[in-house]
């Protein structure tokens, strides 16, 4: 194999397939870099068996091939060559030579026969959305997603394509997250389930000024943005049926600024930082006032902030801080917040539309 790239997409490809890339395994192979020349087209390829990873660039192909190269070798010498184009040229035995300026580097790649196939599905309909709209809706809602390995299928994303939308849900048994974007292009597909670690590589290799044409299938799913496409899993099951949870009336309803509330909220985070048992934030709706204190082993804080009560009594209640300042930093400027009783969910919605929701499970207090 021999070819000549440019060493702006040798990096960029680089730094798009060593996301999939295993960092420490027992095959050395799992822990490279597919290098494949043909059609002066060079595409790089991470693979680690849960996701893959395919960045694709022209290049001058003198001889097509194969080779896998230790994914942080590889990164590290293409990061400093030192000229503009970068030359590649594999002989016996697998030694590879990589010029670059006045570099010269030789190393020893693996033979290709011995890295993973690619995920392979049979592609159906598929659905194309902005990918700042796709980094915000994941980004807004990854949060709720389950941490734990009880229930699997709480680990991921439902994706729910609802017409023009594109909707994503996340549930972990204590809040939910809702988030809904226009597609750029629509079509109907089956609901599908896509893992956190998938969710969370997507969030590190998207550009903002590109879209994301997705494909599904039972199993597998395939994402093809800016020259790369990346391959995963998908979760198999049934997700909650998270409607039942949405569609409760709610006694109380205040208006507020999301971003005073938030900020009300991160003054309570250096009290608990350091408490091993999470303390419990109270809250305190009176009129047009939302009072909020929390007390700690490490102190104590009172804060207030001015809210607009639109109906309802006044109420205490006891959230979880975190879940508070996760959901309040995916929030437009100013939001409904609707509440029942001490021990009932509070829902969070924006003024206009519904292009998001979140539901938190409040905290018993103790007397």
């Amino acid at each position: 194999m021999k070819f000549t790239c440019s060493k702006e997409d040798i990096l960029y490809a680089v730094g798009k397939a060593e996301k999939a890339v295993s960092p420490k395994s027992t095959l050395a192979v799992m822990e490279g870099i597919l290098v494949e020349a043909r059609n002066n087209t060079v595409c790089l390829t991470g693979n680690d068996l849960e996701i893959s990873i395919e960045a694709s660039f022209e290049a001058d192909v003198v001889r097509p091939g194969r080779i896998v190269l230790n994914s942080r070798t590889f990164g590290d010498i293409v990061r400093k060559c030192g000229g503009e184009t970068v030359e590649f040229d594999v002989g016996d035995k697998y030694k590879t030579t990589i010029v670059s300026g006045n570099s010269v580097f030789e190393i020893l790649g693996i033979n290709a026969d011995e890295f993973p196939d690619n995920f392979e599905f049979d592609i159906d309909n598929s659905i194309t959305i902005e990918a700042i709209d796709l980094k915000a809706m994941i980004r807004q809602t990854i949060f709720a997603t389950s941490k734990g390995e009880f229930r699997q299928i709480l680990t991921g994303e439902l994706f729910k394509v609802e017409g023009d939308y594109l909707k994503v849900v996340a549930l972990d048994g204590h809040r939910l997250a809702i988030r809904k974007e226009k597609l750029v292009k629509s079509s109907p597909l089956k609901d599908f389930i896509m893992p956190f670690k998938t969710l969370n590589e997507l969030l590190k290799i998207i550009g903002d000024d590109e879209t994301v044409e997705i494909f599904p299938s039972k199993k597998y799913i395939m994402l093809e943005f800016g020259g790369c496409r990346l391959y995963s899993r998908v979760i198999d099951g049934e997700f909650i049926n998270y409607e039942k949870i949405v569609n409760n009336e709610c006694p109380i309803k205040i208006r507020a600024n999301a971003k005073k509330l938030k900020h009300s909220f991160e003054r309570v985070s250096p009290i608990i930082y350091n408490e091993t048992v999470k303390s419990p934030v109270k809250l305190n709706i009176v009129d047009n006032v939302m009072i909020i204190d929390c007390a700690t082993l490490s102190g104590k804080i009172h804060d207030e902030a001015p809210i607009e009560k639109l109906y309802g009594n006044n109420l205490e209640i006891g959230f979880t801080n975190q879940y508070l300042l996760d959901a309040f930093g995916g929030c437009d400027e100013e939001v409904f917040l609707e509440f029942s009783t001490p021990l009932s969910p509070l829902v969070i919605s924006p003024v206009e539309g519904d292009k998001f929701l979140y539901i938190i499970l409040p905290v018993r207090l103790r007397k």
